[in-house]
């Protein structure tokens, strides 16, 4: 199960890749725009999530949270910027998913009421960090916590609660590391990255 998820995955990312580059603004010679690496990061993604969910209907939207991070990553590390021709449909994606879930099993419609609020709620946080912040975070991460509220509600409240403190924590400890390096003052910290991998974190290891 998890090797053939895994090689699912790798055909998966290496597609997504070729769209990631269309998505740059500008020409990209890093090893993060390779159709090798985006097979990858995919392949380890969507095999971790087997690993951690097993053939739970869970493993679909979260193997797509997965296929759409990986190329929302590599533009936010390059380009600072996690574009909205990926973002807004992967509300719909997910939407869609749970709702067609509810329908097969009524018994998870209180998932579903559980991810709305979850997609508002965390919207909602994002939004009022970004305007506090002063541009600290942009439009790209308030609507991608709305993406991240709508699977991470569907896991849990616990879920969701893990996965948003592992994002901000793996992100200060980076930014420690580059205080350390001495990088250039107001260089920007792609927050994207770091939300992205805690809610695929707390996904697969934090128990529903």
């Amino acid at each position: 199960m998890i090797a053939t998820w895994a090689m699912v995955g790798a055909g998966v990312g290496a597609i997504v890749s070729f769209g990631t580059r269309r998505l740059l603004s500008h020409q990209s010679s890093s090893v993060l725009t390779s159709s090798w690496t985006g097979a990858l990061l995919t392949a380890f993604l969507f095999g971790t999530l087997a690993w951690g969910l097993g053939s739970r209907f869970d493993l679909l939207p979260a193997s797509y949270l997965a296929a759409v991070g990986v190329p929302l990553a590599v533009i936010d590390i390059l380009e600072q910027r996690l574009p909205t021709k990926l973002v807004m449909p992967s509300h719909a994606v997910l939407a869609t998913l749970y709702a067609v879930a509810s329908v097969l099993h009524p018994e998870d419609l209180h998932d579903l009421v559980r991810a709305a609020l979850g997609t508002g709620i965390l919207a909602a946080f994002y939004l009022v960090l970004a305007l506090a912040s002063g541009g600290g975070l942009g439009a790209g991460d308030v609507k991608l916590g709305g993406v991240l509220g709508l699977a991470l509600g569907w896991s849990g409240w616990s879920v969701l609660i893990a996965a948003t403190f592992l994002g901000w924590f793996a992100a200060a400890m980076w930014l420690v590391v580059r205080v350390a390096r001495r990088p250039p003052r107001n260089s920007p910290l792609p927050m994207g990255p770091f939300l992205l991998f805690g809610a695929l974190l707390a996904i697969t290891l934090v128990p529903r």
